[in-house]
């Protein structure tokens, strides 16, 4: 019996919602859009009982989980969901503003770059950056000597790399190791 009680209950409750909504909904033509979409959420709660029986069931309060209800979070997880959504992405960009900045001072295109770093946003433990940057306009010489190529166990270093990361190790106080430089080509 307490179930039959809890089926009108819970229809009573929905037309009074539906008779608010249908107050604070605004005129003209979207109002007959929300009296169609009322009606049948009230036929659905009303078809429950039958379906019920029959061994169907409509999963009514499913069907607007993506619209209607929003992530919550308890208190003690607020401030981790907000650092890990908006934060770091501010971070991240303040960064990419700061590297490209720095290198353009020295006539260098930032491309690509990922940072890595603490939790806290203190400290920088790894940078990944893909750069190019424009060769001066040199004039060509009317003879030109080709430099000879003497091969070594290490390859040659690219004075391009080496100066980017002289650049950001220097600013970010981070060692070489930790600074990964690829040439944009």
């Amino acid at each position: 019996m307490s179930a039959f009680f809890d089926y009108l209950r819970n229809i009573t409750y929905y037309l009074l919602f539906a008779s608010l909504v249908g107050l604070v909904a605004p005129t003209g033509k979207y109002r007959k859009y929300i009296s169609w979409v009322m009606g049948l959420v009230l036929l659905v709660l009303l078809l429950q009982p039958i379906l019920s029986i029959t061994g169907g069931q409509i999963p009514v309060t499913q069907w607007f989980d993506g619209i209607l209800s929003q992530p919550t979070h308890s208190d003690e997880n607020t401030y981790e969901y907000w650092r890990d959504t908006h934060l770091a992405a501010a971070f991240e960009e303040q960064l990419r503003t700061q590297v490209s900045g720095l290198l353009s001072h020295e006539n260098i295109t930032l491309h690509e770059a990922t940072f890595s770093y603490t939790e806290d946003f203190g400290r920088l433990t790894n940078v990944r950056l893909t750069v190019s940057q424009e060769e001066e306009s040199r004039r060509v010489p009317f003879i030109r000597i080709e430099p000879v190529q003497i091969q070594r166990d290490d390859p040659p270093k690219d004075p391009l790399i080496e100066k980017v990361k002289n650049l950001i190790a220097e600013f970010y106080n981070l060692p070489h190791s930790h600074i990964h430089v690829k040439i944009y080509t």
